[in-house]
């Protein structure tokens, strides 16, 4: 197998309005840390794909396509065979065109949806640096348990989840895997990649464009190995950074997994990463050169539903604007559900969420991504029954439709459950990660 790399630099001027946190007044005044794109190129004598992390916090598929087809222009490479991922981080531009019902429109002109455009020529000309820079490779795999992440589900004195607070006996996939490419020819490094599972927000409501603390655990390991490093984030629906930043409440108290205190958190969670990945790597003594490649176009159906019937949308309706004869602005978020519900029930219905789901394996090695903020339960389970050593949960992969939380968090409720139906008119239902995890399991049945 060939493979390449390269890093883009798609950092925006100040001035535009930051993803996360639903603050339509957190507008970038400043630059904490470059934003890039980490591109790995990969392929053999009869195709090529492409792995691209991004440092966008998310991204609308319709967007993801459109890049993608814009690389395919630039480079060949096939859009079908491109991967694009969000390493999630809450302080970069709102690259998305859909609106959260109840929160202030947070760019209402759409100048983070003007920039993904604009730096398509920046990602499509790293990907042809990594295409040219290809050549024959070993690649050395390895794997750690590691404490970058940790469940941010915990629940206060009454069992309801509540406020991010971290959990380290609740479920969360604490592996992090790592992967060294050398020169087949010289032994030199190529590059590296990174995959591990936490949401990239240790920075909190800042108002800087940073990369978060990824950014910092890769530049730790760029410093010791002089090349290009890529991270993916995995399981991130219900995993937070570990911080030292504590937090309390009237009846929920811990230390936060949700957002951070800003860089000196973000300094902990990405040294305490880059500490993990670098000794991993360095345990890495098995280099292998045969690495079968493989690129499956598989299709995930997951079933979803309208969150109001028509007759509970027009009571919410009736009854709200009874109460309120002149509307505000910003209106009650159900209220606000109820009349995006009671528009889509005059369109057509769309019983499933069809996606079109693109696999790229290498030897022992597979990325999986899905359009959510997977919950840690997923991951877990590809990785149990999956016969690959390595298949790697890749959240936010080729676009965004929020999260996909597991049976038992819907049971429990909490901030990632209740924002399903103020995120789309259409709700997934409650075992759509069981369905979604099976069909990519059976995709990966056919590489054997």
């Amino acid at each position: 197998m060939k493979i390449g790399f390269a890093i883009g630099d798609i950092t925006p001027e100040i001035g535009l309005f930051l993803a996360g946190y639903g603050n339509p007044e957190r507008i970038a005044t400043g630059v904490h840390s470059p934003l890039c794109a980490s591109v790995m190129v990969m392929g053999d004598e009869n195709k090529t794909a492409a792995v691209i992390a991004l440092d966008w916090c998310t991204l609308d598929e319709s967007i993801a396509w459109d890049m993608r087809k814009g690389i395919e222009e630039a480079s060949g490479i096939k859009a079908e065979d491109i991967i694009l991922c969000c390493t999630h981080t809450h302080s970069s531009p709102n690259t998305r065109r859909s609106v959260t019902a109840g929160r202030s429109a947070c760019d209402p002109e759409q100048k983070g949806v003007k920039y993904a455009y604009d730096v398509i020529k920046i990602i499509a000309a790293a990907v042809n640096e990594a295409k040219d820079n290809m050549c024959d490779c070993t690649a050395g795999f390895g794997s750690t348990k590691t404490k970058t992440g940790v469940s941010r589900r915990g629940t206060n004195r009454f069992g309801k989840v509540s406020g991010f607070i971290e959990d380290p006996y609740l479920m969360h996939d604490d592996n992090m895997t790592v992967v060294r490419f050398k020169n087949i020819q010289d032994g030199n490094d190529l590059g590296i990649f990174v995959h591990c599972s936490a949401h990239n927000t240790s920075m909190g409501a800042n108002r800087d464009y940073s990369s978060d603390w990824c950014g910092i655990m890769r530049e730790r390991i760029r410093d010791r190995y002089k090349v290009p490093v890529v991270f993916v984030n995995g399981a991130i629906g219900d995993s937070g950074p570990r911080t030292n930043r504590w937090s309390e409440f009237k009846s929920v108290y811990g230390y936060s997994a949700g957002g951070g205190d800003g860089i000196k958190a973000a300094e902990e969670v990405g040294f305490r990463a880059a500490s993990d990945a670098l000794r991993c790597l360095e345990d890495i003594k098995d280099f292998r050169s045969v690495l079968p490649f493989a690129v499956l176009h598989n299709e995930l159906r997951i079933p979803q539903a309208l969150s109001m019937s028509q007759e509970e949308a027009e009571k919410v309706i009736q009854e709200y604007e009874a109460a309120n004869p002149v509307i505000p602005d910003e209106p009650d978020r159900k209220y606000q559900v109820a009349k995006s519900n009671l528009a889509a029930w005059k369109l057509p219905p769309e019983p499933e969420l069809i996606i079109k789901q693109t696999i790229i394996s290498f030897g022992p090695l597979a990325f999986l991504p899905f359009p959510f903020e997977m919950f840690s339960m997923f991951s877990l389970r590809l990785r149990k029954y999956s016969n690959l050593e390595y298949p790697l949960l890749c959240s936010i992969g080729n676009g965004y439709y929020g999260y996909m939380p597991d049976r038992a968090a819907f049971a429990m409720g909490g901030y990632e459950v209740e924002w399903l139906c103020f995120a789309r008119n259409y709700v997934i239902a409650q075992d759509a990660g069981d369905i979604a995890v099976t069909q990519t399991l059976d995709a990966l049945d056919k590489l054997e």
